[in-house]
């Protein structure tokens, strides 16, 4: 049937039309509904509230395509903004982000992960917009916990985190410097006591048509620089041998 229906919302009295399938004088089963502030829903109905799968189309351009519970998003849905690119995609509950899912931020970053009444929470993965990325656990909205970052020029750290900074114990890997990796306690992003670094060491190799060839085959060409020739054993000299001579 069709009629004509006036609800209250947030404390606001709005007027709207609504077409569709009704029980017991409520709207019940599928059917669409037009408010005169712009928005609208088409989909199921139960009981008066929007129940089941449908889609709202909000009065800022907006769409929320997905399953409700007692007038809120409920269960999966996907919302998309006004030129029809999804911001999220995943689980809701009680019309907050939460469970699995997707959401793409409008700066160009994107979760991947656990919610929590609208914040990432538990484990997930963010890709930054200039192509860092974090794959570790989170707390209401931060890297918190255990993870690892990497960093869009190589740089790698794995380890411990709290309100999105380095805290707890960690490896710090360098891509390019004298340090390779060093190991130990940070605390709010900052080196903190005792740290084992590991340094890359200079090696000299013999290469023959690209093959590197072993210590034994090195032959020196060079006289041995006591100023120069640091990294390598110098060659070995001949001892002088003492002459006994007898007395006439």
């Amino acid at each position: 049937g069709r009629g004509k229906k006036t609800y209250s919302s947030d404390g606001g009295v709005y007027e709207g039309t609504y077409e569709g399938e009704w029980k017991n004088g409520l709207p019940h089963g599928k059917g669409n509904w037009k408010a005169h502030n712009g928005s609208s829903y088409e989909g199921e109905f139960k009981d008066d509230s929007r129940n089941g799968t449908g889609t709202e189309i909000y009065s800022d351009g907006y769409v929320y395509e997905g399953e409700w519970k007692n007038d809120k998003r409920h269960g999966k849905g996907t919302i998309k903004r006004p030129n029809g690119s999804v911001e999220y995609e995943g689980e809701w509950k009680e019309d907050r982000l939460h469970g699995t899912g997707t959401c793409n931020y409008e700066n160009g970053d994107v979760y991947t992960g656990k919610w929590k009444d609208g914040e990432m929470h538990g484990k997930g993965v963010m890709t930054y917009a200039n192509q860092d990325s974090y794959d570790g656990e989170w707390k209401e909205g931060f890297r918190d916990g255990t993870g690892t970052m990497k960093y869009h020029n190589g740089d790698v750290y794995a380890g411990e985190f709290s309100v999105n900074q380095m805290h707890g114990r960690g490896t710090y890997s360098y891509a390019a410097g004298d340090v390779l990796k060093s190991i130990g306690e940070w605390k709010e992003g900052k080196k903190v006591g005792l740290f084992d670094d590991i340094v890359r060491v200079r090696k000299q190799v013999y290469y023959d048509n690209d093959e590197a060839k072993s210590d034994a085959k090195v032959k020196r060409e060079a006289p041995w620089d006591e100023d120069t020739d640091t990294d390598v054993t110098p060659p070995r000299r001949r001892k002088r041998r003492n002459v006994s001579l007898s007395p006439p």
